[in-house]
């Protein structure tokens, strides 16, 4: 079994009975996916991208119960794996650097072009067709109405654009940004601003 394999059946075990909405293991395949995308044609190793791509989530089952962020988690929970599958130190190192830096709402910067790459995929995700039912099915868990999905639009997904470190990355992008403010502004005028304020109590 190749390394991918093995480290894809770690993640599945890890996330199977996790049904937060949005962070779930097809989330991660195609935060996976989005990355090799972005890299075609970057000074980037596959090895190292792959590895955090896959497990850059792998902690989030058990950050609620921690209160530990998961991207410091999945760094943690994955290092035995990774020394089992034979990844020096150095990449061990970038690895673990990859996924602790992937999530933008810590503030913390990448620091290489695999950290870049997967924090891009990671906000890719979360933007466009997929970034709308993603965001939805995630307010169902935390009890949100309309108006919350409204206020996260605002406050989060519509900025993701502009956050964005590659120039692959920012091509995907501009027709995933476009979708999502059209859906924004086309349910905003379908709910009417009378029903947004009745929706805020």
């Amino acid at each position: 079994m190749s390394a991918k394999s093995k480290i894809i059946d770690f993640m599945r075990k890890e996330l199977s009975g996790f049904n937060s909405g949005a962070h779930t293991f097809d989330h991660t395949m195609r935060v996976y996916t989005l990355s090799m995308q972005i890299s075609e044609g970057l000074p980037v190793s596959i090895r190292v991208l792959q590895a955090a791509a896959l497990l850059h989530d792998v902690g989030r089952p058990r950050e609620s119960e921690t209160g530990i962020s998961h991207s410091i988690l999945s760094g943690e929970m994955s290092k035995s794996l990774l020394h089992e599958l034979a990844y020096t130190e150095s990449e061990i190192e970038q690895i673990l650097d990859a996924i602790r830096t992937h999530r933008f709402s810590e503030g913390i910067e990448p620091n290489s072009i695999e950290g870049k790459i997967l924090s891009d995929a990671d906000k890719l995700d979360a933007m466009g067709a997929i970034g709308v039912f993603r965001a939805i099915a995630q307010g169902v868990t935390k009890g949100r109405e309309m108006s919350g999905f409204l206020q996260h639009a605002d406050e989060k997904l519509l900025k993701l654009k502009d956050l964005i470190y590659t120039d692959p990355g920012k091509h995907l992008a501009t027709k995933r940004h476009e979708l999502l403010q059209k859906f924004v502004d086309e349910l905003r005028e379908e709910i009417g601003e009378d029903e947004l304020q009745r929706d805020s109590f």
